[in-house]
């Protein structure tokens, strides 16, 4: 519930450039000068963008289109997105173009690029809006911003939107120690509301009830009452994940009180207010008025062509509602469909999120490319002007000087190609990490045609836990390091969701007592294949009650971390033999062989694993990872 918060905290971003005064009215009659263009540019006079720009006209020879394209963008907000986006772009191309790059131009820019993120982020393209954010961020270094948190408010929207949670904290966490920002109740509300979201999702219900009830306070304590149907909501919502039934029915109530009272004119928060109002229906008695609700929220979720994370959010309700609908009222033959419904749904949300890291990579892999081989053509032209010279000065250069100049020529050279081949492998790893998501899901969706298959009333708990794992995962592989905690929070979801519902087994981890998890940090995913295998090619195959244990120490002399993976499963022998039978090919062995192989090179340290047989049965694996201390 997210949309509500993002565009107050534009109307306050407004309210604090616009000014009080009347407007200035041009007039033919007078003669404007740079000093009065430039009162306006500093906000000094009250501007109607028209009669400015009659005033730009009246003499060529005046400095101020900059901000006259900035103000036609924030004109144009939020109405007409793509004539915000088209304005923006003329206003930073007119400066970077112009002859005289006065810096009291440049500071217009951070306001241009913070309204396109705005429009950006409003057409869902949240990769693109945080870039914009990003370099509105970077001139506010030249330059004495006072809405900077405004835009590091926009960077949490953008990486919120596009599902980097852990991304989108840290945004949020900068947003809220700014004490010009928080004095305003509506920002205090907004980012607190979401700093408890993302602890919820990150699964952290005790502190996403203290942000809950923190934004609620400061709501009960002024004038701003527009989010509280939202936060009663959420309350609601996790007191449902928590099978606290009487907590729910009175938490929904609650927002739906609030939504009666404020939030009438929001849209986003409708849809979640009739997801409330049928839970509550189930509850007290009315299941048929609760299912066509439910229903009639879920055909339209449906239909959408690009889903956000509200609309994710709003299926996992909507659908958790039905099930228990449909089973107090005795219908269980409708789970089926509304399985595959959900199944169908989640799919293309997560392949939305995959497709477009995979391109976003696939973009930025050729653009270094293409960088690097232009690096190469001028490295090239300069070495052949370094012989040239040479040969023009040989005959009066000393050997030895000429020695010392071509030894440093090499040196040059050298260390070029290792930046160039750095970036390289850097944009390889980040390519094979985001490779290992599309086989996770696979495997995951399997798992979910299994249970489908079975018609199990586990299918929609699992998608639910699912979506959560996806979560970490998405994170996790976005980084080119994590640390040791959350890596190991990730697997032991993973274990957690399939010990409950693939197959029974039990499980330990082990860290060594020496090691600080959170200090120290790791590439992420690659034990979670190896993890993986021994649940489906050791565990499922065996009569016997299946048992994996994780072991983690630091071997520092190498400077690696050991992960020794233990299962009490076939054996690594037998499993191969099934594996044959079944024609199964591992694609995730060679991915993780060659993120070892890159490992080894960028961090100068022998990145392995082995696999063998243990002496009571079963397989392990010792996966050798490089470390740095954050």
């Amino acid at each position: 519930m997210k949309g509500l918060f993002f565009l107050i905290s534009f109307l306050i971003f407004n309210s604090i450039f616009s000014q009080k005064r009347n407007p200035v009215v041009f007039n033919p009659e007078k003669t404007y000068t740079q000093d009065f263009i430039d009162s306006i540019i500093n906000f000094q006079i009250r501007l109607d963008v028209e009669e400015y720009k009659k005033m730009l006209e009246s003499d060529e020879n005046l400095i101020g289109w900059t901000k006259y394209y900035y103000e036609k963008a924030f004109a144009n907000f939020p109405k007409h997105l793509d004539s915000v986006i088209y304005y923006s772009d003329k206003c930073v191309s007119f400066y970077e173009n112009g002859e005289l790059k006065r810096p009291l131009d440049e500071k217009i820019l951070i306001s241009a690029y913070y309204y396109k993120g705005n429009a950006l982020f409003n057409l869902k393209n949240f990769d693109e809006a945080v870039v914009n954010y990003q370099k509105g961020i970077a001139l506010t270094k030249r330059h004495n911003y006072k809405g900077k948190a405004f835009i590091f408010n926009g960077i949490g929207h953008g990486h919120l939107g596009a599902g980097n949670d852990s991304l989108a904290l840290v945004y949020y966490l900068k947003a809220s120690k700014d004490p010009f920002f928080m004095k305003f109740p509506d920002n205090e509300v907004s980012v607190y509301t979401r700093i408890g979201y993302i602890h919820n999702e990150l699964n952290n219900s005790k502190l996403a009830k203290y942000y809950y009830k923190k934004a609620l306070e400061i709501s009960n304590n002024s004038d701003y009452k527009n989010n509280i149907d939202a936060l009663y909501g959420n309350l609601g919502e996790i007191a449902r994940k928590e099978h606290k039934i009487d907590s729910t029915v009175y938490y929904f109530k609650k927002a739906l009180d609030a939504h009666q009272k404020y939030g009438k004119s929001n849209q986003l928060d409708a849809e979640f207010a009739l997801v409330y109002s049928c839970f509550v229906k189930t509850e007290e008695g009315s299941i048929n008025e609760a299912i066509e609700g439910f229903k009639s929220i879920i055909e339209k979720l449906n239909t959408l062509e690009v889903i956000s994370e509200n609309d994710k959010d709003l299926m996992i309700m909507s659908t958790s509602g039905l099930e228990l609908a449909y089973k107090k009222a005795g219908n269980s033959l409708e789970n089926e469909n509304l399985v595959d419904l959900t199944a169908n749904f989640l799919t293309k949300f997560y392949k939305q999120r995959f497709d477009s890291d995979l391109a976003s990579l696939e973009v930025q892999y050729q653009t270094k490319e293409k960088e690097a081989s232009i690096v190469q053509l001028e490295q090239n032209e300069a070495q052949q002007a370094i012989i040239l010279k040479q040969q023009k000065t040989i005959t009066y250069s000393l050997g030895g000087f000429l020695v010392l100049v071509s030894g440093l020529i090499v040196l040059f050279w050298r260390q070029r190609k290792l930046k160039t081949q750095y970036e390289k492998e850097n944009l390889e790893q980040r390519l094979l990490r985001s490779q290992m998501n599309p086989h996770f899901v696979f495997n995951a969706l399997n798992s979910v045609c299994n249970l489908v298959e079975k018609k199990s009333e586990k299918t929609i708990p699992y998608i639910n836990k699912l979506a959560n794992l996806f979560r970490l995962v998405l994170t996790n592989s976005r980084e080119e390091l994590v640390s040791l905690n959350d890596e190991m929070v990730t697997i032991k979801n993973y274990l957690e969701l399939q010990s409950n519902f693939y197959t029974s087994f039990d499980f330990d981890i082990n860290v060594d007592q020496s090691i600080n998890e959170e200090e120290l940090v790791i590439p992420p995913m690659l034990m979670q294949p190896f993890v993986e295998n021994a649940i489906v090619h050791g565990l499922s195959n065996s009569d016997k009650r299946g048992k994996i244990t994780i072991d983690v120490s630091k071997q520092e002399k190498d400077s690696l971390v050991l992960f020794k993976i233990s299962d009490n499963g076939i054996g690594y022998s037998r499993s191969i033999d099934v594996k044959t039978k079944k024609g199964h090919k591992s694609v995730s062995g060679d991915i993780v062989k060659e993120r070892l192989a890159l490992l080894k090179k960028k961090f100068k340290v022998n990145t392995r694993f082995a696999i063998g047989e243990l002496e009571l049965g079963g397989t392990y694996v010792e996966l050798y990872l490089p470390y740095l201390k954050d």
